[in-house]
């Protein structure tokens, strides 16, 4: 079956990614790029799949681009911003990331000609990887969700299942209530800490973190 990697996933009005069809754009071309030689090199020299997702993800979804559409400035953003700001992983996963994604660029120049993945390739190399590492460990990077989900691991807390998770939010909240806790080094308050913070908020957030659990499960399986 064809796989039309210019296809659309964003409204033609509004510019919004259509959540299904993009969905189903990411599975088509990620199952495609597992079943390649560059995947299948990669997956055979003892790798697991996990960073091409979020990189597509990001790119949809905050970027509004697909791989056709990516510059490098794109892919500076989202290695540099975006990944320090919202993976919840060691700074240590950084030549795993950066190996990925050079695997994922040179099946994009193979199978379908992207004019753009040289210049992307160029990118993903050694300096990237020592780039990416100082990114990742440097808190002042990471977003709220990333904030507390580091915490949590550094206190000994399982980040990656949702009881882990819940168990790490009830003690932060606790501590905090005590006045023994520390809080995040962010503006923002975690869900159920401050009286102020309502319901919906405190919700979303809780799922938020629910859902950045089952990604990093997904990634060591």
């Amino acid at each position: 079956m064809d796989f039309d990697i210019r296809q659309q996933v964003f409204d033609a009005t509004t510019g919004e990614y259509l959540e299904d069809a993009a969905l189903a754009y990411q599975d088509e071309l990620l199952a495609r790029f597992k079943a390649s030689p560059e995947g299948q090199s990669y997956h055979n020299a003892g790798h697991d799949f996990g960073w091409s997702n979020p990189f597509l993800h990001y790119g949809i979804t905050y970027l509004s681009v697909t791989p056709p559409d990516m510059t490098s400035a794109h892919l500076q953003e989202i290695l540099f911003d975006l990944f320090p700001k919202k993976v919840s992983v060691p700074a240590d996963a950084a030549p795993d990331i950066i190996h990925e994604l050079h695997a994922f660029w040179s099946f994009l120049q193979r199978e379908f000609s992207l004019k753009n993945a040289a210049a992307c390739l160029k990118m993903l190399d050694e300096k990237a990887i020592e780039k990416l590492e100082a990114a990742m460990d440097n808190p002042a990077n990471f977003g709220m969700a990333k904030s507390f989900m580091m915490m949590g691991q550094k206190r000994g807390f399982d980040m990656t299942s949702e009881a882990g998770v819940q168990q790490w939010m009830e003690t932060y909240n606790a501590e905090l209530a005590a006045g023994t806790g520390q809080p995040l080094p962010l503006s923002q308050a975690m869900p159920g800490s401050p009286p102020s913070s309502s319901k919906k908020t405190q919700s979303k957030n809780k799922r938020k973190m629910q859902r950045n659990s089952r990604k990093t499960n997904r990634k060591k399986r």
